[in-house]
């Protein structure tokens, strides 16, 4: 493990299952990419940070759209320390691969044929997409308290202070992030609690 200081730049965008969060981490070693769930809680901006990173892995994807083939390092985090708390707002627009869908990370040729996908595949409700808005059934205080306790395990019944598992499911994790956001919490980036 390593532990390095620098600004990553949060970007937020509008996945298949929700909002997830991509950021770009500047150190004076070089430039990262980060996809880890514990930005999902930041909101869109610049924040000056320090950073356990796990291990890192060099990923390439292509773009849809024009064939383009990106390549990047990217930082696999542990934990994130606030340095500093202004947040500076970004203008920029990236093309990301979406973040809120888990899937397994393989390296494949692509001469090689897609994969198959079992469409019959059981997935835990944890995992299961969350529907799009014209559908999606909003949690609220007033909802179904087993829906909520299964959305939350322990952390079941919320007080005035949260703090999210970043172990959860991303799918989960981003759904526990919209009922707070919801129900009139704030969150608080130096020590990433959710505060009413």
């Amino acid at each position: 493990m390593i532990i390095l200081e620098g600004n990553i730049t949060n970007k937020v965008i509008n996945g298949k299952n929700g909002e997830f969060s991509v950021g770009n981490l500047t150190t004076e070693i070089g430039q990262f990419k980060i996809r880890n769930q514990l930005l999902d809680q930041f909101d869109e901006g610049e924040y000056r940070v320090r950073v356990s990173i796990r291990h890192l892995d060099l990923n390439s994807y292509m773009l849809k759209r024009n064939g383009i083939t990106i390549t990047e390092i990217e930082a696999h985090i542990d934990h994130i320390e606030v340095i500093d708390a202004d947040i500076k707002m970004i203008e920029s627009e990236s093309v990301e691969p979406d973040a809120s869908i888990e899937h397994e990370k393989t390296t494949r040729n692509p001469a090689d044929p897609e994969p198959e996908i079992n469409a019959n595949t059981d997935k835990s409700d944890a995992d299961k997409p969350i529907q799009t808005d014209e559908k999606q059934e909003e949690l609220t205080p007033e909802s179904d308290q087993s829906e909520l306790k299964k959305l939350f395990g322990i952390l079941w019944p919320l007080g005035d202070v949260v703090q999210l598992d970043s172990t959860t499911p991303r799918t989960q994790f981003i759904r526990q992030k919209d009922y707070l956001k919801a129900n009139g919490y704030k969150f608080h980036s130096p020590d990433q609690t959710w505060h009413r």
